[in-house]
């Protein structure tokens, strides 16, 4: 027994000798592809010496004191010890090749491996002098207090690494945080994006560890991305790098959070996506946003509790509320628990100023007051002014000149003002510094001058004045036009809305699918009708401009809807909808969600799904609607055919697709089939799509299996 703990010493000195080794060439460490898999089994052996320490130190000082010269007892303290030692040398040697990969911060790793690698050689010494330390009582009880310190501090370190910043008081900090926002300051990206990232990112993107190069600690860090380029993109249809990789399958290597972690919930999705779409915007506040606004809803049931401290004023009445909300104009508490009342017009012409005096029965209340664009005259100021606990009003764009402007000095809780668009003037703006708690006054689309706006500021000295940007000497990028059409699905003709918000920028179009440029491509006119299959591609041009990026979307036609639907082969479990219903609801999937109810995926089984109608219907084309994702083995179908007829038993081959296969990763995209022939009457129609069998080459997913994913079959 002896000799086989000299030998495991032996091992486990010759351990501690090739940690000297190393860390004196430490800089001209290059680690192998082999051993890099030896340093990645660091984290597998960590807690063992953790463990080992502890409970070599329970027995040493409890058990073995108690039964003092009991040589069966004393034997196993020297084989605690001993096993300690060497789980401690080897974890550290382990840590040591993991700390030469990339992705970690260098002077962050510092502590941790010194700190790991002392452990290993105090418990070597403590072992070879094990005998000769129980005859100094100080030495001995010092040992053992510093090796149960220096444990802790290395815990802590590897979990400081491993799981972001302050990772051990982080829930009672985000707790506290959070109870001590009030709804009317918290803003988008502080109170509800970056506590996502700092649960669910933080762990291996932080200032001790970035991996693929991507930090996400600061804004500054955010915007830059990483490795693998930035991390959003709220033009394109995936919103870039950041949601593919969200919504990659579980299973797929680059989904994130990386399978292990805790994975991001539906409404965390939903935050990070309304927020990329809306600009990404860090300082945008949630009571800047609609009522109706997603992410102000999901800001009223979180900040809700915190939100009625602020207001001292009874709430108006129920029946004050649903006498007072129209089809123009919508009164919403600010929260559920709140008195406090916003207020929004719609329809400029249905507005008369009766609707505003109407109001001044839940004047007290009335906090935030939207006008925005209402044929609003000066006269109105007197009514407004009467709102006394008013803190916002927008007054934006309407037919306000500036007279009379000083009846607003009456507001003394006015923190907000909009008189974007208006023809008020600097003289104007003057007459209102008796608004002592203003401190955002946006002034954007007006007359005023950028002297006048530096003569103002010197004024309003505690007033943030936005005019909005100019520059001369730059030449800037056109946001792409807008698609204003919620319908996807043609069911009947419908209208093409296009807009954009940049006066004097003109929209070009394409409906074949060509890239629109400003001379062959036409220009929008708003009269254009949709009545088929359909690729619309728009771009926005502006003398002096650089052109937009293009913006695109397929319109579906669907004039025959069939009265049900069977799946003869079943879809993966994982990926089921809503069963074979799901092709014929005509809701559209989206792009970057199709872990949603209306999406069936296929890999291993091919899709088979016969529609039913109970009358016959005569059809010239079925087009499937389907997601390409390749990066997430999600292909287009190798091939596609229909079958229809009026029995179940003869359906006779009317069309064939092969579906060209791409040839590299590209971004995800939303990819209508189009199978046309003879028109013919029928009542059954059998559709079937195969996956690939085999990803190519090129693919990171080479030799698997992929993908087909269907939401929708449209017949016509």
């Amino acid at each position: 027994m002896m000799a086989l703990q000299r030998n495991i010493f032996n091992l486990v000195f010759g351990i501690n000798i090739l940690l000297v080794f190393l860390l004196i060439f430490e800089n001209s460490l290059v680690i192998p592809p082999w051993l890099q898999v030896m340093g990645r089994m660091h984290p597998l052996l960590l807690h063992f010496p953790i463990t080992l320490v502890l409970l070599f130190l329970f027995w040493h000082f409890v058990v073995v004191k108690k039964m003092v010269g009991n040589e069966w007892i004393i034997n196993i303290d020297r084989w605690l010890l001993l096993i300690t030692a060497f789980a401690a040398s080897l974890t550290a040697l382990m840590g040591l090749f993991l700390s030469k990969e990339k992705g970690y911060d260098v002077n962050a790793l510092q502590l941790h491996k010194w700190s790991g690698i002392a452990i290993a050689f105090i418990t070597t010494i403590w072992f070879a002098y094990q005998e000769w330390v129980q005859k100094i009582p100080w030495l001995h009880y010092s040992i053992a207090v510093l090796s149960i310190g220096i444990i802790l501090f290395t815990g802590h370190q590897g979990g400081t690494i491993t799981h972001g910043p302050n990772f051990l008081l982080a829930p009672i900090e985000s707790v506290s945080a959070q109870q001590e926002v009030l709804l009317s300051e918290a803003e988008i990206y502080t109170h509800l994006v970056q506590p996502i990232l700092q649960t669910k990112c933080y762990s291996c993107h932080n200032d001790k560890k970035s991996k693929g190069e991507l930090r996400m600690d600061t804004e500054a860090l955010l915007l830059k991305g990483g490795k693998s380029g930035k991390l959003w993109d709220s033009t394109a249809p995936d919103l870039g790098l950041l949601m593919s990789r969200v919504h990659l399958p579980l299973e797929n290597k680059k989904h994130m959070p990386p399978i292990g972690k805790p994975q991001l919930t539906d409404i965390e999705i939903q935050i990070l996506e309304a927020w990329i779409k809306k600009g990404a915007n860090f300082k945008t506040k949630l009571i800047d946003l609609a009522t109706n606004d997603e992410l102000r809803m999901i800001g009223q049931e979180k900040f809700s509790k915190s939100a009625i401290d602020e207001f001292d004023f009874e709430p108006a009445s129920t029946a004050s509320l649903k006498k007072l909300n129209t089809d123009y104009r919508v009164v919403t508490p600010l929260s559920k628990t709140s008195p406090a009342l916003q207020v929004d017009f719609f329809s400029p012409a249905a507005f008369s100023l009766d609707q505003l005096n109407e109001l001044l029965e839940i004047k007290n209340q009335v906090v935030s007051l939207n006008l925005n664009k209402m044929p609003l005259k000066d006269d109105a100021l007197s009514i407004i002014a009467q709102f006394a606990n008013l803190q916002k009003l927008n007054l934006s764009f309407t037919q306000i000149t500036g007279k009379n402007l000083n009846q607003l000095n009456q507001l003394k809780s006015l923190k907000q003002l909009s008189l974007s668009g208006t023809k008020v003037s600097k003289e104007d703006l003057m007459t209102i510094a008796g608004l002592k708690n203003l401190n955002a006054l946006y002034v954007w689309n007006t007359k005023l001058t950028d002297n006048e706006i530096i003569e103002l500021k010197k004024s309003l000295k505690s007033v943030m004045i936005e005019k909005g940007f100019t520059d001369d000497t730059s030449i800037i990028k056109l946001t792409p036009p807008i698609l204003l059409n919620e319908e996807q699905v043609i069911t009947t003709p419908i209208k093409l809305k296009l807009k954009h918000y940049i006066n004097g920028a003109s929209i070009r179009y394409t409906l074949d699918g060509s890239e629109p440029d400003s001379i062959n491509a036409k220009e929008y006119s708003g009269d254009i009708l949709l009545s088929g299959n359909t690729t619309v591609k728009a771009k926005a041009f502006k003398k002096g401009w650089i052109s937009s990026n293009t913006i695109e979307t397929y319109f579906f036609s669907s004039k025959f809807k069939p009265d049900s639907a069977v799946n003869i082969l079943r879809a993966d479990d994982n990926y089921r909808g809503d069963g074979a219903s799901t092709l014929i609801d005509l809701a559209k999937g989206e792009l970057n969600n199709f872990k949603s109810r209306k999406w069936l995926g296929y890999k291993l089984n091919r899709m088979e799904s016969l529609l039913l109608f109970n009358t016959t219907v005569k059809i010239k084309s079925v087009t499937l609607s389907t997601l390409v994702d390749i990066g997430s083995y999600i292909m287009p179908p190798t091939s596609i055919e229909v079958w229809g007829g009026n029995e179940l038993s003869q359906l006779k081959l009317l069309g064939r697709l092969t579906p060209p296969q791409p040839t590299a990763v590209t971004k995800g995209y939303l990819k209508g089939y189009e199978i046309n022939f003879a028109p013919t009457s029928l009542k059954y129609i059998k559709v079937i799509a195969v996956p690939i069998a085999v990803l190519p080459k090129w693919h990171p997913g080479k030799g698997d299996k992929g993908w087909v994913f269907v939401d929708e079959v449209y017949v016509n």
